[in-house]
């Protein structure tokens, strides 16, 4: 599903991991990772053997050791060395929750998302001051959140709403725009929705493609908050999500301004052609039998990867995946991605937008160009490249350049 470029670091040989592994280390800037407890883990993973299952035994331990050293920081009092290792086990955990459908436990991913989930909150209890945890009304379950502030004084602030993708947990949005935001001055809300963190993990609830319907009930709190500024909210899509920022900046005209990281307009054009070609037949029970038969047998141990790409789009894909296998019917999973798109919409975005391109993007490669000629608004396109360290898919080795990039965009623009 992916293609490996050649003149960049390489930690794995297998891509899919290999990305994970190298934003881990990126977001040693930020604190949720050590760069050597990170690659200490690869050296080990590397000589048991690599596999689906060695990665996430490895970081699965890893976070347990480093949540244990939480808690017994904690316990003596020190809580910038408690916070400090949540923070990273909740991160570690995050990799080994990546990989569990891989593991020989695929069934435990409810549990290891909930280990991960305790050490980030319990992380940001002992910030200063500390997350709060909301529930924004939504549906029957609610939307959780968590809204970030910079100290000092109480006061009306601009405000983005950071939106994650499809497989990145709330510890890895701290690294790619919510501490970038409160050092400048802003309001930080990390956000999950339908598809995303305990949504999909203990409610079953799959991703949706209106997410304009997400955001409004999200913008319909801050409104009511004294601490934001009601003119100055944006939204950033990361991975995934660029599409569907793009989508909600279509039809809520209170997003004063958009990020689409990566631009993007068509999840489906992600997926192999073959696959797509497979999918065009109108007969599912012919496409789903040539899927089973020729397909799935040739996927070996991209297996667990597909599963994982495909869980997000609804609950027997969820089921399928914790049973460790392949999703089975390959024409409703092609269907409901085929509906993940904000080509048919882009030009009804009036409020400026930043589109983000990646030099040697691996995942939605060739699209940020097309999004951004789409665009009915003001518009800003900017592409990073490997030659600053900042290639691939979301700049995994340099959240600092990407995060300077966005803010000083979004100052600019709603100053």
């Amino acid at each position: 599903m992916t293609t490996t470029p050649t003149d960049r670091l390489l930690l794995f040989a297998e891509p899919n991991l290999d990305l994970q592994t190298r934003a881990a280390l990126g977001a040693s800037a930020y604190r949720i990772a050590e760069a050597g407890e990170v690659l200490a883990a690869v050296d080990r993973i590397n000589q048991a053997g690599l596999s689906g299952r060695t990665y996430h035994d490895e970081f699965l331990a890893l976070g347990r050791r480093t949540a244990a050293a939480a808690e017994d920081a904690l316990r003596s009092g020190r809580a910038v060395s408690a916070r400090d290792a949540y923070l990273r086990a909740a991160k570690y955990l995050s990799l080994a929750l990546f990989s569990v459908i891989a593991s020989a436990r695929p069934a435990d991913e409810p549990a290891v998302f909930a280990q991960m989930q305790e050490c980030w909150h319990r992380a940001g209890e002992l910030f200063d001051p500390p997350v709060q945890r909301l529930r924004i009304p939504y549906g029957n379950v609610g939307l959780p959140a968590y809204l970030l502030t910079p100290g000092g004084k109480p006061r009306r602030r601009p405000t983005v709403i950071l939106v994650n993708g499809s497989d990145a947990q709330s510890v890895d949005l701290y690294a790619f725009g919510a501490c970038a935001a409160v050092e400048r001055g802003w309001n930080a809300l990390i956000l999950e929705g339908p598809g995303q963190g305990s949504l999909l993990f203990e409610h079953e609830i799959p991703f949706r493609p209106d997410w304009e319907h997400v955001v409004r009930p999200v913008i319909d709190h801050l409104l009511g908050s004294p601490l934001v500024d009601p003119d100055r909210i944006a939204l950033t899509g990361w991975s995934m999500c660029g599409i569907l920022a793009v989508r909600a900046a279509a039809f809520e005209s209170r997003i004063a301004a958009v990020v689409a990281d990566p631009g993007a307009v068509d999840n489906w054009l992600a997926w192999p052609k073959i696959w797509r070609d497979l999918a065009d037949n109108p007969d599912q029970e012919a496409v789903n039998r040539h899927w089973k038969e020729d397909v799935v047998p040739q996927l070996g141990p991209a297996a667990p990867l597909l599963a994982k790409r495909a869980e997000i789009f609804g609950r027997q894909f969820l089921h399928d995946a914790r049973a460790g296998r392949a999703p089975r019917d390959f024409w409703t999973l092609a269907r409901t991605i085929q509906r993940f798109r904000c080509d048919d919409v882009a030009e009804l975005v009036t409020c400026p937008a930043l589109v983000l391109g990646y030099q040697d993007e691996n995942l939605i490669p060739g699209q940020h160009q097309r999004l951004f000629d789409l665009l009915g608004g003001p518009k800003q396109h900017i592409v990073l490249t490997t030659a600053q360290g900042a290639g691939d898919h979301c700049a995994p080795m340099a959240p600092q350049q990407r995060n300077a990039i966005v803010f000083d965009w979004l100052e600019r623009t709603l100053a």
